[in-house]
């Protein structure tokens, strides 16, 4: 053997791959698509965490909801802020108007500028006039032309000036965004009364002491939400995501003991033909180079592939959408845009889980039958 074994003993084994083409093939597409599954579920559910936690970073620290013994019912604002005022610790009160009202297709949020919960939602977007509406990726493919019907406490039809960006989709897809006259016409809001009330506080840690000043400070009974239990409720749809993903990787890690067992005994059937190698002169290891040769020149291509698949389908908006609705059966966001955020760790965990038991089953069976006799491994073979 020449000193520089690498080269050489590369396109040996590549060789070798070529006398069995099939299976090295379906190795292949085996490696790739348990990968490509396993990845895409645990990084969609890491992607939406991670977006959800984001978007919620912005939002206000309590909201504030008036009710009555019928449910929810809008608030005055000048009662509402002044009495909001008075309580220690607030420094910033946003009346906001927004409401539900029945679309084409079925249910939309009517929102006005200042009801969003991260303004950076609005940037590059020409506001709408009277008539006018800016109108969610959700809202935009269900209209045949560029009017909007929309129904609530009255009927209104508006014009579609334009669309919040793709990127937006996870909080902005059933968004209708109307001038504040035209919202408070649709939803039967008079003039000098809103939805509710966004406050922010000096010190977020203090959101759950000061709900009980803030609901004693309002003249009417409210219904107060923090910031926290809204990202702790994202959070556990997130978590009842990567559940499911977890029995996913269940019949994945048995594809994978499968692929190692097949391994195991193919290795065990080559016993005959290193022994014949180590008669001709090859070490021990040399004939675990080899294999360790062959196992990776399958396995990093179908790795790479697998998880470029997965990363493809998780943060490319166009399949973004059809993913989360294949693993959380809702509906198609059309360019759903996540947070790529922590995705490195988990590609590393998947190639790490499946690809060191491969090539740890390819080392282990090598070595245990290369360094056996070669006079032993030789009567193993058809010749013998």
């Amino acid at each position: 053997m020449p000193a520089n074994r690498h080269l050489p003993m590369a396109i040996w084994a590549a060789r070798e791959i070529q006398r069995h083409p099939g299976r090295a093939l379906l190795l292949f597409a085996a490696l790739a698509s348990l990968v490509c599954l396993t990845a895409t579920h645990l990084l969609f559910s890491q992607a939406l965490d991670t977006t959800w936690a984001r978007l919620m970073q912005n939002a206000p620290d309590l909201v504030v909801r008036r009710v009555d013994s019928g449910g929810w019912t809008p608030l005055p604002i000048d009662t509402g802020v002044s009495a909001a005022r008075r309580v220690p610790g607030v420094t910033g009160l946003t009346p906001r108007l927004w409401g539900v009202a029945s679309g084409p297709e079925g249910p939309v949020t009517v929102v006005t500028a200042g009801s969003l919960p991260d303004s950076s939602l609005l940037d590059g977007i020409a506001p709408p006039a009277a008539g006018q509406a800016v109108v969610g990726q959700g809202v935009w493919p269900t209209l045949p032309g560029n009017r909007l019907s929309l129904t609530a406490r009255a009927a209104i039809a508006v014009e579609i000036t334009g669309r919040f960006p793709p990127d937006t989709s996870l909080a902005t897809v059933d968004l209708v965004w109307l001038t504040e006259k035209d919202t408070r016409r649709l939803l039967g809001i008079p003039s000098g009364q809103a939805s509710d009330l966004a406050v922010r506080l000096f010190r977020r840690e203090e959101e759950q002491a000061i709900q009980a000043d803030l609901a004693a400070a309002m003249p009417w009974p409210v219904r107060i939400t923090d910031r926290s239990t809204s990202a702790l409720r994202y959070h556990t749809r997130a978590v009842q995501t990567g559940a499911s993903a977890m029995l996913a990787v269940i019949p994945c890690l048995l594809a994978l003991l499968l692929i190692v067992t097949a391994v195991i005994a193919e290795n065990r059937g080559q016993r005959a033909r290193q022994g014949l190698l180590k008669a001709m002169g090859w070490t021990t290891a040399d004939i675990v180079r080899l294999q360790l040769f062959k196992a990776l020149i399958v396995a990093l291509p179908a790795l790479l592939v697998g998880l470029a698949t997965a990363y493809g389908m998780v943060f490319w908006p166009p399949l973004a959408g059809v993913t989360a609705m294949w693993i959380t059966g809702g509906t198609h966001l059309p360019a759903l845009a996540l947070d790529g955020r922590g995705a490195g760790l988990i590609l590393l965990e998947m190639t790490a889980m499946v690809g060191l038991p491969y090539l740890a089953a390819v080392f282990l069976t090598t070595l245990r039958g290369a360094a056996n006799d070669p006079g032993s491994a030789l009567q193993d073979g058809p010749w013998n």
